[in-house]
Parts: C-alpha cells; structure tokens; sequence
C-alpha cells in the first residue's frame, strides 16, 4: 500500500470519506457529508431495539480515503425459549482497485469484534467464503419457490439455458424449446392451470372460515405481537417478528415499497404475508418477465389454513398488477408441501443463511430446515 492502512469502525466524524466512498461505488450518487450525518442519527434514532445506538459500520482506510465498508442491522434472534440480541451483516463494499486481496477479509473480521451473536444471507460466494474463513457456519441455500401466474408467457419468454439450470436431460431441454410454440403453450397454461385448481381445492376448503384483506399498512400493533407470541411457538431458530421489528422493517420509510395481506379467523390475526413489488426489469436471464415477491410470512401454527389463504390473496395481488410469477423464499422445511400444494415450484436457492454464535451460547440451531427465514431478513430483498 502507498499510504498507511487503517480498519476501524467509522462514525459521524468520517462523514466527509463515507460520503466520498458512496459515490465512487454508486451506493448514492449525491451523497454530502450532511446527507450522511443525516443518516448516520436517522439509524441510530430509529433503532427499534435500542433506541439511539447506532449498529456498527466498519470501513477499511487507505491513508484518509475509505476504500471497503460493511454495515449491519440491528436484530433479536429466537432459539425457541428467548431473545438475544444480535446483528445481521450487511452491505459488503470493496473499491474495485482493492478487490482480490486481505480487505475484504480484514473488513470482516474487524466488523465481528464489534458484534457478538450475527448472521447473515449472501448471495456472492466472496463473502460466504469470507465469512466461513472467520468462523461462521454456513448452513446452506435458503429455498426459493415460484408461482408462475402467465404460464404461456413465460414459457414463450424464458430462456432456459441462459438461467443456466442443471440437470436438465435432453429431452426435457427439447420440450422446453417445443413448448415456446405458441399454441403448445397456450395448451400447456390450460392443462397446467386446471391441474393447480385441483391441487389447491383441499387447501382452500379449509380455509373457507377465513378471511383476508389486503392493505397498504400493517395490523395493530397488539395483533401483531400476539400473532408473533403464537407463531414462535413452533420455530426453533428465526429473527423476531414482534410488531416494533415489522413496523420498522416495513412501513417505516417504505415510500409504498410493501403491500400487506392478513389473514383473520372472526377478530384474531392469524397470518400475515408481505409482498413486495417488483425493482429490477433489466434482467437478461428473465427476459422481459415481471416477478413480483412474498417476502415475509407470519403464521399461527393453529390456523392450516392461514397459509393458503395467503397465498391466494398473493396470487391475486400479483395477477391485478399482470406479473407473470411470484417468488417466495423460504427456508423451514415443514412449509414445503403446503408451499408445494399452493401451486409453487422449488427452484435453486441462491442466498446463503451465515450464522456466528460464539461458543453456541444461544443455543441457535445448526439445521436451516427448522429456520423460518424469508427474503425480508437481513434485507435481502435489497440485493
């Protein structure tokens, strides 16, 4: 290095570098030094866990200039008994001239002096190798799941081999180009269709006592922390769900970003979704295709039919707005045949769930099929 290199965690008195760093790496293109203050006291005073504490920012100095970063958000991790407080890491930002060397591994490991329980969900396997380097377990792909919605459309639009999907055998592959025939599609979207309805009938009838409304704010505060009081009675491992989390993760300075649907047996709240339209139209491999996306559930584990009668409100949602699929992201392995029965085709995962608990002091499970994690942890709908 020309200059001193110095890693440390930063605060208001960097405002001048971070600023400077956010617009080389085009996190923000406008960013000032009063625009990061401004940030800086907005985080810590929205802290729905402790108020007025800023979670911690550690950034990598080349002489006076910031040349690597990384965030966290503060949490509350559930082992099935209590809460601890915990972190998750996020936003990982090296200048690309300092990429390939010891930065991003120094960056990290300064970053875990500062945090005790953390976790973490990368897509890049930078950052998973990273992290594992340092000591955390990685515990797999989380599961992601598509509702397709316009199922000649996509079959018409999607290109297969630019997905890069494995296992594909050669008479599927061939199908799958036969199938973008307009009027095979069209006949498979009607034999597809007619073939959900019939897997999906048993899952609405038990939900027929339901009822579900979809909105543009969350329920009362009291509904929520008693739905979450009854939902993690069942989970093992999971970030909280209290209704000070979803308030802050969801509605506070969402600028609409969310849709909300719940889901009610007589007054008592018994599920809630969160969906999320969709950011990025610009994706080669999807072609032109618009996905939106469930990004959280909360669900009584008294209810069964909370879940469909979620996912059905989702699926209207996203047929009133012409998407043609919806992705869900979900770990818990239990959810899997009602997800499966909901119409929702497993697909490879591509976010991996990191997890630190020094010493295993929290007891947090090892296992991420008992995990309830969604897309909306660790903001990794904001990829």
């Amino acid at each position: 290095m020309p200059e001193p290199l110095r890693v440390r965690r930063v605060g208001e008195a960097d405002a001048d570098a971070i600023a400077q760093f956010m617009r080389k790496v085009g996190q923000d293109a406008n960013a000032t030094r009063d625009s990061v203050l401004r940030w800086l006291r907005t985080t810590a005073e929205q802290n729905p866990f402790e108020p007025g504490v800023s979670p911690p920012i550690v950034g990598v100095f080349v002489g006076s200039h910031l040349v690597a970063s990384v965030t966290s958000i503060p949490t509350r991790l559930w082992n099935g008994k209590e809460l601890a407080a915990a972190h998750w890491i996020k936003g990982f930002w090296v200048l690309e001239e300092h990429r390939g060397g010891l930065i991003g591994f120094l960056l990290l490991k300064e970053m875990l002096k500062h945090v005790g329980l953390a976790a973490s969900m990368p897509a890049a396997i930078e950052p998973r190798g990273l992290s594992v380097a340092l000591g955390m377990l990685d515990l797999g792909a989380v599961r992601n799941y598509i509702e397709p919605l316009r199922i000649a459309r996509i079959l018409r639009r999607l290109d297969w081999q630019l997905l890069k999907l494995t296992g594909v055998s050669k008479p599927a592959s061939i199908a799958l180009k036969f199938a973008k025939v307009p009027p095979v599609a069209y006949a498979a979207q009607g034999l597809i269709a007619l073939f959900l309805k019939a897997v999906r009938l048993p899952s609405a009838l038990t939900a027929r006592a339901l009822t579900t409304q979809m909105q543009e704010r969350l329920p009362s505060e009291a509904d929520l922390d008693s739905l979450w009081t009854r939902a993690r009675n069942v989970v093992s491992s999971c970030a909280t769900r209290s209704a000070a989390y979803l308030q802050w993760r969801y509605e506070l300075g969402s600028n609409g970003r969310y849709q909300f649907a719940s889901c009610w047996r007589g007054i008592e709240l018994v599920g809630l979704a969160v969906m999320q339209n969709p950011e990025r139209l610009d994706d080669p491999r999807l072609a032109g295709l618009v996905i939106g996306s469930v990004v959280d559930l909360v669900l009584d584990p008294s209810c069964p039919g909370a879940l469909p009668s979620l996912l059905e409100a989702a699926r209207r949602w996203g047929r009133s707005r012409n998407y043609d699929a919806l992705l869900l992201t979900m770990s818990h392995l239990a959810l899997r045949a009602s997800l499966l029965r909901a119409g929702y085709i497993p697909m490879p995962g591509n976010i991996h769930l990191m997890l630190r608990d020094p010493g295993g002091k929290h007891a947090l499970s090892p296992n991420l099929d008992v995990w309830m994690v969604t897309r909306g942890d660790s903001w990794s709908d904001h990829l």
